[in-house]
């Protein structure tokens, strides 16, 4: 893999602020592209001038789901940065403040989401812009009938968008092939997370490596994700001890294979 083709999500170097510098050290890796975090509430114009001065560009953003009910927001602040993709990346946060209880939802609950995520397709599609979801482990279990959450969710309009996360996949117990070729015609781009043990608590974000330092079989995965219409290749680690370390190695490691 090239260094033009790997982006990092600006969400792994959250605790490292300020952002100059981080965004400098990225550039020096030979790396061009970010993904961002919180569009909704962050200085746009303050932002885009680091990102200027580092000839960094950005085509895709988290945003929470609660942030598409100003729709106009979203889009006005996308287009400031000239990014393509907008991806949710969690269910409506609950209330109790503990992340994994936004995933305990029934299908019926699912499908529900996945029809109101669907909802403002049409008007990010009439902007320019896509609108995606992006996963973690949770949509990657069972639900009684059989069916899983991302399924529930995902199939609610042909033109909902997908980003897969191809670590917590691997984490929900499944294997990212075969939701690969399912939403072949959906993914727009995927993050690459990796895992030092398989054995261990794979949500313990300790145990998340450098891209390559893991179990995870990224050639075969690269492979198959290149098939698909993915256009952005993320690097994201929910926590590490070392931004620097983990960007470094994990290009390295990439560009290996």
């Amino acid at each position: 893999m090239h260094k033009e083709d790997i982006s990092v999500q600006l969400y792994t170097t959250r605790k490292f602020q300020p952002y100059a510098p981080i965004l400098n050290f990225i550039r020096e890796q030979g790396l061009i592209n970010l993904e961002l975090f919180g569009l909704e509430s962050m200085n746009i114009d303050e932002f885009k001038n680091i990102m200027d001065s580092n000839n960094i560009t950005s085509h895709s953003t988290h945003v929470g789901f609660e942030a598409l009910q100003d729709t106009k927001n979203i889009v006005d602040r996308a287009k400031e940065l000239n990014i393509k993709h907008v991806i949710v990346p969690a269910p409506p946060a609950k209330k109790d403040g503990d992340f994994s209880n936004t995933f305990e939802m029934n299908e019926e609950e699912w499908i529900s989401f996945g029809k109101d995520l669907s909802s403002f397709v049409k008007e990010f599609e009439d902007e320019g812009l896509t609108l995606g979801y992006h996963n973690h482990s949770y949509e990657f279990k069972s639900l009684p009938s059989g069916k899983f959450p991302i399924e529930c969710m995902m199939d609610q309009n042909e033109n909902l968008k997908f980003e897969i996360d191809l670590g917590w996949v691997v984490a929900g117990g499944a294997d990212p092939k075969i939701w690969i070729e399912k939403y072949s015609d959906k993914i727009i781009a995927c993050h690459l997370k990796d895992f030092y043990n398989k054995d261990h608590d794979m949500l313990d974000h300790d145990n998340q490596s450098a891209i390559g330092d893991g179990f995870i079989n990224w050639k075969e995965l690269t492979s198959s994700i290149k098939e698909t219409g993915c256009e952005l290749y993320i690097l994201e680690h929910d926590d590490p001890k070392d931004y620097k370390e983990y960007i470094s190695k994990s290009v390295k490691n990439l560009e290996s294979i």
